[in-house]
């Protein structure tokens, strides 16, 4: 039993111990989970990826609850005693000391000790502010990676790698694949000025999973010269191919980026992966990398870590965030971090109908779907303390008038019982105002592929208006106001009905029935094709979307249990298009 490694009260050492328990349980079940997508993989079973993607989401919520339950039951009328909770962290600090992932399991303490004591800020006697149980580095410790000398060239280093990954089902095209991305490595190399000859591929041992894809996470090695390596691979119905070679830190940031659902890996050691993954993406935060593993929990906790650093800066200041008010949510930033928090104010403009537990509700489905990389993930907080020197009269008198129930002045403090976070991006409508020519054209352009590419994931956003999306430092368009959105196949798609007399004609409003859920895309021009110059480009490529047949087909293909390939690269980079 755990207990046998802790000393100190009876109670608060079985407490502590089943904190451990449960957060022992919670990683074996994720764990599972994980290893069985590999299968999933090779069997081309997608919707069972879907359904393991939703089942872990769920995992951890699960095990804080029973774990909750279990230290009650133990500590009785002491559950709510600091000095006892005192005691408990530090016992549990004993039981976790060793672990490969102490700092996931310090995370899962504070998740249970936030819900005993609804703590405003945060506490350091009852939770892990900082991180306290840093490992001493074993000598029994595997290696997280694989070395593949390039001194015998690209190609049989990269033939090596892919027979190591030891799929049950054969490479469609092995030789082939073998060769061009061997020659992608030398190209790269090359106009690096890298020598092959003392270089090596180190690559991560565990398979990245997402979606449809299968991906083998690495770097190319000389000295302190080095470059990314990632292998997107696909498994078709010919077998496993390689489906491109991406080779800078921009394409690799982009297949982590903060928009896409969260990665299948077998992380022992989640530490560990991140530094790794933090060497190829020097300017990914550490929060954001942990969110891309499945760890999202552990990332928001170094996310207010990065907050509290940020807000310790002489010229830390609240400012209003770029773009238009809205009607839902009101949203504000910290310049030096990249992120806006945003708030749900206490009433709606009109003609909105939503009521707050709806605009939770779209947050969790935007939680628990398939994001496509065209999302913004969220980071739920509660009761956050900011000092009040950080915020302008105006600002503060702003959030206190459009959400009173959320935003108090406490002494010198400033609590905020709710918020969302997510990555700050520019508003559309704002950069394609201040865009070049060819940049704005590139943005209308992943504008409309950015709601194709949530159709084919069962997603419709509601309102398309272009201050809903936002343009990322690598130029794609992200969706992220949530409170219209619903799924595709709840929507009813119909054809705009043709007058019958002049009256109906001009009648000012619809002289129809028009449901909650009506649809009408011939309606989308008027909002969605921009004015001149860039209509003509949008039309070009995305005239479709003003159509009937477009949006009941994407419905048609989601009925039918289809999982649509997006890809987090350009198609320019597809080994396919070489």
């Amino acid at each position: 039993m755990l207990t046998e490694r802790v000393n100190g009260n009876e109670a608060t050492a079985r407490a502590a111990t089943a904190i451990a328990d449960a957060f022992d349980d919670y990683r074996a079940r994720f764990a599972a989970i994980t290893r069985g997508v590999r299968i999933r993989f090779e069997r081309r079973d997608w919707l069972g990826t879907q359904d393991d993607a939703a089942e872990r989401l769920a995992l951890y919520r699960l095990h804080v609850v029973r774990a909750l339950a279990e230290v009650r039951f133990e500590l009785g009328p002491r559950a709510t005693d600091v000095p006892t909770w005192e005691e408990v962290k530090w016992l549990h600090s004993a039981l976790i000391v060793e672990r490969d992932d102490c700092e996931i399991a310090e995370t899962f303490f504070s998740s249970v000790t936030r819900r005993v004591f609804a703590t405003v800020g945060v506490n350091s006697h009852v939770e892990y502010v900082l991180p306290e149980a840093e490992p001493e580095p074993r000598g029994d410790e595997a290696p997280i990676t694989r070395l593949y000398p390039l001194d015998l060239g690209a190609m049989p280093a990269v033939e090596r790698l892919l027979s190591d990954l030891a799929w049950s089902v054969p490479y469609a095209h092995a030789a082939s694949d073998v060769q061009r991305v061997a020659h992608r490595i030398d190209e790269a190399l090359r106009d690096a000025e890298i020598p092959l000859a003392g270089s090596t591929i180190e690559a991560i041992t565990p398979v990245f999973f997402r979606n449809k894809g299968a991906y083998v996470i690495a770097r190319v090695k000389r000295g302190e010269a080095w470059l990314p390596l990632v292998l997107p691979l696909l498994h078709g119905p010919d077998g496993i191919v390689v489906d491109a070679v991406l080779m800078t830190s921009d394409e690799v940031s982009i297949v982590f980026g903060f928009s896409w659902s969260y990665f299948f890996v077998d992380a022992d050691r989640p530490r560990a992966i991140v530094e790794f993954l933090a060497s190829i993406m020097p300017l990914k935060r550490v929060d954001e990398l942990y969110n891309a593993i499945g760890y999202n929990k552990h990332g928001k906790t170094e996310l207010y870590r990065s907050l509290v650093e940020h807000m310790t800066r002489t010229d830390a200041r609240f400012d209003f965030a770029e773009g238009d008010e809205g009607l839902v949510m009101s949203v504000f930033t910290l310049p030096s971090l990249n992120v806006v928090f945003k708030i749900i104010k206490d009433r709606f403009g009109h003609p909105k109908r939503i009521t707050r537990s709806g605009v939770l509700a779209k947050y969790h489905l935007v939680f628990v779907r398939d994001r496509v990389g065209r999302l913004a993930d969220a980071q739920e907080f509660e009761h956050l303390a900011f000092p009040r020197r950080l915020f302008s009269d105006a600002l503060l008198a702003h959030l206190s008038e459009v959400a009173p129930s959320i935003v108090r002045v406490e002494g010198d403090s400033v609590v905020i019982a709710h918020l969302y976070t997510e990555r700050r991006v520019t508003p559309l409508n704002v950069f394609l105002r201040d865009a070049a020519p060819e940049a704005a054209a590139d943005a209308i352009l992943d504008y409309g592929a950015a709601i194709k590419d949530l159709a084919a994931a069962n997603i419709f956003t509601g309102d398309m208006l272009l201050k809903n999306f936002g343009v990322s430092r690598h130029g794609r368009v992200i969706f992220y106001d949530y409170d219209e959105l619903c799924l595709l196949t709840e929507c009813n798609i119909r054809a705009l009905p043709q007058p019958r007399n002049e009256e109906e004609e001009m009648a000012a409003e619809p002289w129809y029935f028009v449901g909650e859920l009506d649809v009408f895309p011939e309606e989308f021009a008027s909002f969605l094709v921009p004015a001149a110059p860039l209509r003509d480009v949008f039309l070009r490529a995305h005239a479709d979307l003003l159509t009937v047949g477009y949006w009941r087909e994407m419905q048609s293909r989601q009925r039918v249990g289809e999982v649509v390939d997006v890809f987090p690269y350009k198609a320019a980079r597809r080994l396919v298009n070489a």
